[in-house]
């Protein structure tokens, strides 16, 4: 990524309003978003890969802990970001379409990765390390409302909805998404 799009991604990491019209505009839109999606999925199964090392390390085979069970690991990283990705536009378009938005699904899949990013500081729970421990909770926290914030800034600069209403559709998705983690997480 040029430097220009790199303060640009910046920018929308930090809530800036006319950094996500910007960041639409630009000639290479898919590219960035693609770039930003495999960033976030190496972070996943680099999240896992850590999270598994005893598992890894139990190998005997020096290729097979050193390169392809992290890559398996890199492989589902990948593909759970690809998923996440999918998933989050999907709610947040239905999310802003019950409201009136009257933007295609591509246009707010592209600007999803960006939401993903934060979402990383979620990443260790998810992966099952320091479950319990209050900085995996905090960090948990923080990565869901951030993800919420970019979320609404995100169908602001889509649908072109006012704040409040961009709130409340980003809102709807992720009661939505909260409810369908509910019901598939088991609960010990």
């Amino acid at each position: 990524m040029k430097e220009g799009v790199g303060k640009l991604v910046g920018k929308m990491i930090s809530l800036d309003d006319s950094s996500y019209r910007s960041f639409l505009q630009l000639p290479k839109t898919k590219t960035v978003s693609w770039i930003l999606l495999l960033i976030v999925g190496l972070g996943y199964g680099a999240i896992s890969i850590a999270s598994q090392a005893s598992y890894i390390s139990s190998f005997e085979s020096p290729l097979l802990q050193n390169f392809i069970v992290p890559g398996v690991f890199i492989i589902f990283g990948l593909l759970t970001a690809f998923i996440t990705k999918v998933g989050m536009a999907a709610l947040l378009w239905a999310g802003s379409k019950a409201l009136g938005g009257t933007a295609r699904y591509g246009t707010l899949s592209m600007a999803t990765p960006i939401a993903l990013l934060p979402g990383l500081l979620g990443a260790p729970h998810l992966a099952g390390v320091g479950n319990g421990s209050l900085w995996v909770t905090v960090l948990l926290v923080i990565g869901v409302v951030w993800m919420y914030l970019v979320s609404v800034k995100i169908i602001q600069a889509v649908q072109g909805f006012t704040p409040a209403k961009a709130y409340l559709s980003a809102l709807l998705a992720f009661l939505f998404l909260a409810s369908v983690y509910y019901l598939i997480i088991p609960t010990n």
